[in-house]
């Protein structure tokens, strides 16, 4: 009897284990509504919130982008690149050049999604010479803008945000039931008559 109910509790754990991301995305509707905010150094910006509640998608996102410009010229897809600190916002690494352009940004888990925008890109700024320091603001503020991708392109691997802690916990709860019943099988065995 005891293996029994030792079986049926590892089984209901396997299945919430398996079930709980999936529980996590239904809870806030089954579309995720993207709107590309604007561009960033050259760098698309684009919120994911779920379509139902308008909440933040803070769950890891599989999206790409792709963009066309005035002439035709097509670039992407690419990747996004969660911006640290700012749930639900995703960048690129790449960056588009200067020019008018049609932005398309879709995903594919946690659930479907597809946003189209136009941007405008300006001209990156020319830098001023050492000899004659330009005192416009705008040439000040370029290298902080410069500076938003390379945080945008922290991910979990490197301390940012994802969902890895927890199924790295659920797998190893796994193993350590698994291990408990192979366990329990054995001295069975060992303890019977022959």
């Amino acid at each position: 009897m005891p293996d029994r109910r030792f079986t049926a509790v590892t089984a209901t754990l396997t299945g919430l284990l398996l079930l709980g991301s999936a529980a996590t995305a239904h809870a806030h509707g089954d579309t995720i509504h993207l709107t590309v905010t604007g561009v960033s150094a050259g760098h698309p910006v684009t919120k994911a919130t779920w379509e139902d509640d308008g909440h933040p998608v803070s769950e890891k996102v599989a999206g790409t982008l792709t963009a066309t410009s005035a002439d035709g010229t097509s670039v992407g897809p690419w990747r996004f690149v969660p911006v640290a600190g700012e749930p639900g916002t995703f960048t690129t690494a790449e960056a588009l050049p200067a020019g008018h352009w049609t932005i398309t940004a879709q995903t594919a888990f946690p659930a479907l999604g597809r946003g189209e925008s136009q941007a405008e890109v300006a001209p990156a700024p020319v830098a001023a010479s050492p000899t004659a320091p330009s005192p416009t603001a705008p040439a000040a503020a370029a290298p902080q803008a410069a500076t938003r991708p390379a945080a945008a392109a922290r991910t979990e691997s490197d301390g940012g945000p994802g969902v890895g802690t927890p199924l790295a916990i659920g797998g190893a709860a796994l193993l350590v039931a698994i291990g408990g019943l192979a366990t329990f099988r054995l001295r069975r065995r060992r303890n019977r008559p022959s």
